[in-house]
């Protein structure tokens, strides 16, 4: 009797503690980014007679690469934050690509949702819904949560320095003549889980596709801001010495 109490208690232990294991790690997932935060990419490189030979002359016509090109800035406004056991939710406003220095109004309004345990997910993944093949955010830690994803052979997580998606796409991988050739995708996170650096690569490593996070990391601005001052008060003094200098010069001619 007292070995079946033993058992038993031992059983409820293990269950109860897998069963917390479980919990911790269905939680353990969150996002980065914050209500009212702004999210600015710029496109430094636009192959787009290279994107239309691959991907169709329609591939900039919808989606996050609508109108994009050379030189055009996309913004995203965080609205809310959502998480919970079971997903984590991004709603945000999207201002789409322009080169105009005033946003303007918004396109639209959208939201990005995962799973809060990346286990959950009952079939092997590829983003082929996204036209750029990888998202723009995650949720952290972002290694770790592409790490803990069942993706298909297309792509390759690598957490060894900076966590980043290295995607290779053969010709007609997806469909007949979509891509039209082998492309290669390298894609760099942030610690907020917010698409850093985006490269569309074709054969040969030709980049006809560059598009990178548009910020100032929070190192450079009191950098900035301390060399705006010095460089005011540097006027200043020599301002200032360059008013004595002429008041004394006065004086000894007067005398």
């Amino acid at each position: 009797m007292k070995k079946k109490v033993t058992v038993l208690s031992f059983s409820f232990l293990f269950l109860l503690v897998c069963s917390l294991i479980s919990n911790v790690y269905a939680n353990e997932y969150s996002i980065g980014v914050k209500s009212e935060q702004e999210l600015i990419w710029k496109c430094n490189v636009c192959n787009q007679i290279e994107m239309d030979n691959i991907f169709g002359e329609d591939w900039d016509s919808s989606g996050i690469f609508k109108n994009l090109s050379k030189g055009k800035k996309m913004k995203w406004e965080i609205v809310n934050i959502e998480v919970n056991e079971t997903t984590v939710k991004l709603n945000f406003s999207i201002w789409g690509w322009t080169s105009r220095n005033i946003w303007g109004i918004k396109e639209n309004d959208s939201q990005i949702i995962f799973f809060s345990n990346p286990k959950d997910y009952s079939q092997i993944l590829n983003f082929s819904s996204y036209s750029s093949f990888v998202p723009f955010w995650f949720p952290i830690p972002v290694g770790d949560y592409m790490g803990g994803l069942s993706l298909n052979e297309w792509y390759d997580v690598d957490n060894r320095v900076l966590p980043t998606l290295n995607v290779e796409i053969e010709e007609n991988a997806i469909l007949p003549g979509f891509p039209s050739k082998d492309i290669k995708i390298i894609a760099i996170y942030n610690d907020q889980g917010i698409l850093n650096s985006y490269k569309l690569y074709t054969k040969g490593n030709v980049v006809i596709l560059d598009i990178v996070f548009d910020f100032l990391p929070i190192y450079v601005i009191p950098t900035l801001i301390g060399l705006m001052c010095f460089f005011v008060l540097s006027i200043i003094i020599f301002v200032i010495k360059k008013r004595k200098t002429r008041i004394f010069s006065e004086e000894n001619n007067g005398k």
